[in-house]
């Protein structure tokens, strides 16, 4: 994205409103003390807000874990000296304390003087693909069904023949419709389950890697850590 300047916060806003149109993506603008500006309605239905008229004013204080505000705020100073951030992997709660992955880029905004004003931030959320792309309802009952059995071992093989289909015209809807393979879904349920667990409870890595459906610690802590590029470790200790 090439330079933001403006006359102003609040008409650079105005100009971003059809933002609340782009699916699956959370948008807004802050100003120079990190308030909101606008937000467009997909974050502000993440926090439990009706309107975007409500979330001005607010900062990330308001909103979120102190500790997650911490690391907003530091980033948003970054972007007010000049700075873009692209594609950033973060954690973001909502109002029911759900903590995600989302990948997150925001760009410093000028005035016509040359002088930051505020900054535009969009974030994604690293599931988004797979909550659009259920709409098609031609694996339901295969993900519930994994879902409520992550813990336990699960084949394809037996995956394929609970749901009356072969092994081949299974793998084919995954790639369809999750764009990823039966087993690589598998795998990401067992690590959205895990990364809750660090967040929300004081179970033992260990623990948590065998509720999850992992043989062993270290299998987990390499999938973890390839996937969300932190170790167990290092997101237990940033809660």
């Amino acid at each position: 994205m090439g330079k933001l300047i403006f006359e102003s916060i609040e008409s650079m806003s105005q100009s971003f409103s059809l933002m609340s149109m782009i699916p699956d993506t959370h948008a807004w603008v802050k100003d120079a003390k990190g308030k909101f500006v606008y937000a467009n309605e997909l974050l502000c239905q993440r926090f439990g807000i009706h309107s975007t008229q409500e979330i001005a004013g607010k900062t990330d204080f308001c909103l979120s874990p102190e500790k997650f505000a911490i690391s907003y705020r530091d980033d948003d100073r970054r972007v007010l000296n000049g700075e873009s951030i692209s594609e950033r992997l973060e954690l973001m709660c909502g109002k029911d304390s759900r903590a995600e992955w989302f990948s997150t880029s925001k760009w410093p905004i000028e005035n016509f003087s040359g002088r930051y004003i505020g900054s535009l931030g969009i974030s994604r959320a690293l599931e988004s693909s797979e909550r659009k792309e259920t709409s098609h309802r031609a694996l339901n009952a295969v993900m519930e069904y994994i879902k409520k059995n992550f813990d336990s071992p699960i084949s394809i093989e037996s995956l394929a023949k609970n749901n009356n289909m072969s092994v081949s015209a299974l793998e084919r809807r995954f790639r369809k419709y999750l764009q990823k393979t039966p087993g690589q879904y598998i795998n990401q349920v067992r690590l959205n389950s895990a990364l809750q667990q660090l967040l929300n409870t004081e179970k033992r890595i260990g623990t948590i890697a065998l509720e999850s459906g992992f043989s062993d610690h270290s299998h987990f802590t390499r999938a973890f850590s390839r996937y969300y590029g932190k170790s167990p470790r290092h997101v237990r200790s940033s809660v």
